[in-house]
This record gives structure tokens, C-alpha cells and sequence, in this order.
């Protein structure tokens, strides 16, 4: 896989291109004060060994400004850091959530577990590559070859020995790289399935311990961690593997220079200064590439989220919505056909949901129920849509699963935008506290709570069009006929209902069934 840090990544999140900018400058800064560290101890040190005059006091006074003004770039360099990185993974994360709301909203649900994690867990396993992969990858670009041109200057057989062996070391970060990435692709799919797999579970968790089938789930959340922690596994031998033959190759290399030098010591063939100075700062020639292998290692699960999330905000947005069209009050269906994965769901349907009635969705699941409230909406791709949709009027929907956020019951009644009353939400019964606290999944409150949280804020909108996908979902027969009748009294003031359902108490309720 490509790096991400190309034209994508800096167009996409513009304080990338400040964390580089500044990233380079404070690694030239830091490469100098290395260098400049490295020449003053060459200095003290050889002055002391063969007794010559020098002014130890400005010596040493400039070492000291030198390792303070050296701790006080990286302690800058590593604040601006770290909110460029911030800003770089906010925008990332937001950049993606609008791309994916451009997408066609079923394929986007049928890879949500993918997205999920991409989008939560990726994007934080990015971070390492923007705060410690690209600051060694620049660091490699400026302090590796001007601290060589320092060596070749003080001694070029030093530095030749160091620009012989330097090579070795990228040789097997390539060659390790190459097998850490297939292993890190695996991880990252095994981990979605994983979330997804527990994320089904937990929402099907009551059903499941009610019908005492909550041994099988189980060993397959087993399975499946296992198939996670042998991933993991490999991906963290591989690691350990790169670390280790860095570390060993960078140390050969410097031993070499340092053999090197020792016998040119005992044979006069070199002046102490100069020894000390190539010794002191030889390993800053081996520290940024052993640092770029390093911490490849510890990015290398972002990497594989980024590109994803990148690729999925490059993409071309299809063309949505122009198959709505206006005509009577109402909902108008003329010959609407869905392809989608499954086939074309639904079908050549053709129906007329007035105002003042209920109209009632009925059909099997993966019928193309839910599919015609998101053509309605104008989600769909044009290319997946045939025939013609009409609405007239402003729309309010209600999905199955009504979308919550981190708060409480109040914040979640007023989501939409529109302020729940007292009688509006004693329309659907829903009498929890309005300072309960609520998740961000919904937890919190049980799934009947968040069905007529998502009723009452849905019924309290001015829309003149109200679609409800399953809104007798989890409740119980006396707080189903209780909506029955809020849905009724919207009806009643003239609104358009049209409902998706399977419940036959509202077959019964229904003007009109639609059957799929």
C-alpha cells in the first residue's frame, strides 16, 4: 500500500501540510544543535585529554545553551504536534462522514462494522503514523544527510563506512514491511467482523436470552476473538522481529565506525578531536532510519485506515434525488424499481399515500420496505432507480432504530431540531425523566424508551409527510395501540402517514396496505 501522506492526504486535511512545514523546521533547528552538541563535547573532552588551553568556561556555557535551547525546540515541536495531529484526524473523521452520507445509505449499512472501526479505532491507530512516523520520515530526509556531510568533513573514511552500511538498514525494513502488511489487512478485517458480531449480539442480547439461545453466540464471540488475537499476534511478531534486526544493524554499523577509528587512534592516523566528534555524533546518521522502521510498526494499522478512508472521500459521488419529482399531495410511487445487492427490491411498485390516511408498507423482510422511505428521501444513487417518485411537502423520518446522541432524554427529544411538548410526548407514552442519561447507542434507556423517544420528537415536527419505518417496534400492546392513536391524530390533522411495518394491529389501523 501507498504511503498516504501524497496530494490526498494534504488536500483532504490542510494541517497536515502545517505539521510538515513545521515539523522540517524544527528538525533543521535540531539537527544543528545535534552537531553543534556533538563538536563542543569533541572539543572539551580532547582539550582535557591533551592538556590544551582552551576557555572552559564558554565552552561549557555553550554546551548549556545548546542542550536547554535543544530540549525547548522538541518540547515545542512536540505541542505543535500535537494539535496539527488533532486537527489532521478531525478533519479525516468528518471529511469521511460526509463522504459515506453521499454514498448509497444500504451499501454504507452493509460495511458499517468496517466503518465503524475505520472510522473510531483506525483514525486513533493514525495517529502514531502523523506524531512519530512522519516526524523520523522528515528527520531522515534533513539530520541522516547532514550529519554525514559533518562526518566527511572531520574524517571521509568514517563517513564512507557509514554511507556503505547505511543502506542495509532500509533493505530489511522493506523486506519486513512487505510481510506486516498482509498481516495487518487480516487484523483489520477479522477486528470489523468482530465489532459488527458483537454490535448484533448486544441489540439481539434480550431476544436471545428469552428464547435461551445464548450458547451458540457465544462460542462463535470465542472463535472469533481467537481469529482476532492470532492476527494480532503475528502482526506484533513481526514487530518485535523489525525492531530487533534494526537495532542489531544499527549498532553493527556503528561499531564499525568505532573500530575503525580506535585503530587509526593507536596508530596516529587521525586527530582526537576528530574521532570524538565522528563518535559522538555518528549515530545520528542510524537513529532516523532505525526510527522510521520503528515506528512504521506502530502506524501501520492506521496506514491501512487511512488509505480506505482516503480512497472512500476521493471517490466520485453518484448523482442522488433526481428521480424525485412533485405532483399530488402526498406520496406518489409510478413504477419504482431498486436494484440493490440482492436484486431489484422493490419491483415496479406504484402507489398513492394521500393526506388525511395511513398508509401501511407491508411485505417479508428485504422486500424493498425501508428502500422505498430512502427514495423518497432522495438518497439513492439515480443509477439504482428506475420510475419516479413523487413528495410534496416537508418530510420527517423516523428509521428503525432511532438515532440517539451522548446526553440526556431531553437532548435527544429536541435532535431534529423540533421542541417535544408535554402532550406530545404523552402521546406516546413516554414518561422517563427528561434528565435520564442517554448513549450514544442508546444506552441508558431500553429499546421501547428509544422507539417513543424517536416517535415523539418525529410526531412533534411541522412536516406534512411523516414516514415511520416499524414505529410499534419493542413496545407492548398497550403502548402500541397508544401510538397507534398519535399516529391516527396526525392523520386526522391532515398530514401524510406512511408507515413500514409488520405489525398486523397497524394492518388494521391502515387506510390503505401496501403489499411488496
Amino acid at each position: 500500500m501507498a504511503s498516504p501522506v501524497d496530494s490526498r492526504l494534504i488536500r483532504v486535511a490542510p494541517p497536515v501540510r502545517r505539521l510538515i512545514v513545521r515539523t522540517g523546521l524544527t528538525q533543521a533547528l535540531t539537527t544543528v544543535l545535534v552537531v553543534a552538541r556533538g563538536v563542543l563535547l569533541g572539543i572539551i573532552v580532547a582539550s582535557a585529554i591533551e592538556g590544551r588551553e582552551a576557555n572552559y568556561p564558554a565552552l561549557f556555557l555553550a554546551l548549556l545553551f545548546v542542550v536547554a535551547a535543544h530540549g525547548a525546540v522538541a518540547w515545542l515541536a512536540k505541542r505543535a504536534s500535537h494539535l496539527a495531529v488533532g486537527e489532521t484526524v478531525d478533519t479525516l473523521r468528518e471529511q469521511g462522514l460526509r463522504a459515506l452520507a453521499r454514498r448509497d445509505p444500504r451499501e454504507v449499512q452493509s460495511n458499517a462494522a468496517s466503518w465503524r472501526h475505520i472510522l473510531t479505532r483506525g483514525l486513533e491507530d493514525f495517529r502514531p503514523y502523523l506524531s512519530e512516523f512522519l516526524p523520523s520520515l522528515i528527520a531522515l530526509a534533513i539530520a541522516t544527510p547532514t550529519v554525514l556531510i559533518v562526518i566527511f568533513v572531520f574524517d571521509w573514511i568514517s563517513g564512507l563506512f557509514a554511507l556503505v552500511t547505511l543502506p542495509l538498514i532500509p533493505a530489511f525494513m522493506i523486506l519486513i514491511g512487505k510481510l506486516t502488511a498482509t498481516h495487518t489487512e487480516r487484523r483489520l478485517k477479522v477486528t470489523a467482523g468482530l465489532g459488527d458480531q458483537l454490535a448484533d449480539l448486544l441489540s439481539g442480547a434480550p431476544t436471545l436470552r428469552a428464547l435461551h439461545a445464548t450458547q451458540r453466540p457465544a462460542r462463535q464471540i470465542r472463535e472469533t476473538g481467537k481469529r482476532h488475537e492470532k492476527a494480532t499476534m503475528g502482526v506484533l511478531r513481526l514487530a518485535f522481529l523489525s525492531s530487533f534486526a534494526l537495532e542489531f544493524l544499527a549498532t553493527l554499523s556503528v561499531a564499525l565506525v568505532a573500530v575503525s577509528i580506535g585503530l587509526r587512534l593507536v596508530y596516529g592516523e587521525m586527530s582526537l578531536l576528530a574521532g570524538l566528534v565522528v563518535l559522538i555524533i555518528v549515530p545520528e546518521v542510524f537513529n532516523p532510519v532505525r526510527q522510521v522502521g520503528t515506528n512504521y510498526h506502530s502506524a501501520v494499522d492506521g496506514l491501512e485506515a487511512a488509505d480506505q478512508l482516503l480512497t472512500l472521500i476521493d471517490a466520485k459521488p453518484s448523482a442522488t434525488g433526481t428521480y424525485l419529482t412533485h405532483g399530488v399531495p402526498g406520496v406518489r410511487a409510478e413504477g419504482l424499481s431498486v436494484s440493490g445487492r440482492d436484486g431489484i427490491r422493490p419491483e415496479h411498485l406504484s402507489f398513492d399515500a394521500l393526506p388525511g390516511r395511513i398508509t401501511v408498507l407491508a411485505g417479508p423482510n428485504g422486500s424493498g420496505k425501508s428502500t422505498v422511505f430512502l427514495a423518497a428521501l432522495g438518497l439513492l444513487p439515480d443509477d439504482k432507480v428506475t420510475g419516479s417518485i413523487s413528495v410534496t411537502g416537508h418530510v420527517a423520518y423516523l428509521p428503525a432504530r432511532p438515532a440517539t446522541v451522548p446526553g440526556d432524554v431531553e437532548d435527544n427529544l429536541t435532535l431534529i431540531g423540533t421542541a417535544t411538548t408535554s402532550d406530545s410526548r404523552e402521546a406516546v407514552g413516554l414518561d422517563i425523566p427528561l434528565d435520564q442519561q442517554v448513549g450514544p447507542s442508546g444506552e441508558g434507556i431500553s429499546a421501547g424508551q428509544l422507539q417513543r423517544v424517536g416517535l415523539s420528537r418525529t410526531l412533534a415536527s411541522s412536516a406534512q409527510v411523516l414516514l415511520l419505518d416499524e414505529p410499534t417496534a419493542h413496545l407492548s400492546p398497550e403502548l402500541a395501540r397508544t401510538a397507534l392513536e398519535a399516529l391516527r391524530a396526525q392523520a386526522r390533522s391532515g398530514k401524510t402517514v406512511v408507515v413500514a411495518s409488520h405489525d398486523e394491529r397497524l394492518y388494521a389501523e391502515a387506510d390503505e396496505v401496501i403489499w411488496l
